[in-house]
């Protein structure tokens, strides 16, 4: 495990190099990390046995990876890490799962959009934010969406019953802090589907930076992927990831129904809006410049003629088809 642990370390510090085209050191971190995952003898006993020269002696390993090591070893962190994981702080492992995109290209969308996870770059690409980026263009921007739809449909889900209880109980932790004024549960969690991929939660607080500390600090949480001052994204220690993302007020029913939907519903909605000379999107419903709606979920539905529809119908457009108000 530690071994592993180390390697998964010196894999994204090589992916950090990369984006700043530093000639070899990303191919050292690369090779120490492979090593790591090849050795069978624990990184651990080989250091109790020999120090710091057992670290050297191993193939692959020079001597400023081996006093890494051996801080891991002391401390359970690498500074030298830490500190790039503030200067970029973004999801590299996540990222990276998507065929097409490597350390340059995430290095470039953090540079000039901020994403930092994979959730966000789906919403950049939605939004036809990453076409105008020099180096990009509409193709690469279609390419990148289709490899996320591909990845979401292969990666590794859960069962409902069996993720539910820790969202739960994460759910109540963050209610219990004085700071939060509501927080609930939305993706495919809320829609109570059989298979979960993630955890969505969003909350209206006074303090974010607070909330989301609190959140990172959690101790079902094993590794933090990404925290910023309204939202954070972490991997449990189930194996599934979670969001947490402080919404305003104002805005809190329509994020709330925008990260409840699933892909097909939203964009069922969003064409009744188009349809109605409105635009919607996680921020509110719109009219020009004006906001129609947006606190309150309900009102979503309300201002686009539709019937309100539960949490748990709202899995496709077909069930919008069938309640929309004859006001339409």
């Amino acid at each position: 495990m530690i071994n592993q642990e180390l390697a998964n370390i010196f894999y994204e510090i090589g992916y950090f190099l990369e984006m700043e085209e530093a000639a070899f050191r990303p191919q050292a971190y690369e090779k120490a990390a492979i090593v790591l995952e090849s050795t069978k003898e624990s990184v651990r006993d080989i250091y109790k046995k020999g120090g710091i020269k057992a670290l050297i002696a191993m193939p692959g390993v020079g001597e400023s990876i081996a006093k890494k090591i051996e801080e891991y070893l002391q401390t359970g962190e690498i500074q030298y890490y830490e500190k790039w994981k503030k200067k970029v702080p973004v999801d590299i492992e996540g990222l990276m799962a998507i065929e097409g995109v490597g350390p340059k290209t995430i290095r470039v969308l953090y540079d000039e959009l901020g994403i930092t996870n994979i959730k966000e770059l789906e919403l950049a690409a939605m939004n036809h934010k990453i076409s105008p980026l020099f180096g990009f263009g509409a193709k690469k921007e279609k390419n990148i969406l289709q490899n996320i739809v591909f990845l979401k449909a292969t990666r590794e889900k859960f069962p409902f019953e069996r993720i539910f209880p820790t969202a739960r109980d994460i759910k109540t932790k963050l209610n219990s802090l004085k700071e939060v004024k509501k927080v609930d549960l939305a993706g495919s969690l809320r829609r109570r589907e059989d298979m979960v991929g993630d955890i969505d939660i969003l909350a209206i607080t006074s303090c974010p930076e607070k909330v989301v500390s609190f959140f990172v600090g959690l101790p079902e949480v094993m590794k933090i992927w990404g925290k910023g001052k309204t939202k954070a994204s972490v991997r449990l220690k189930q194996g599934i990831d979670a969001d947490l993302r402080v919404v305003p007020e104002i805005s809190y029913g329509a994020a709330l129904q925008y990260f409840t939907g699933s892909k097909e519903h939203n964009v069922a909605l969003r064409k009744i809006a188009i349809e109605k000379g409105m635009k919607l999107n996680e921020y509110g419903l719109f009219k020009g410049k004006r906001r129609i709606a947006g606190q309150k979920e309900k009102d979503i539905y309300t201002a686009l003629g539709v019937k309100w529809i539960l949490p748990e119908l709202r899995k496709g457009k077909k069930e919008i088809e069938f309640l929309i108000d004859d006001k339409r």
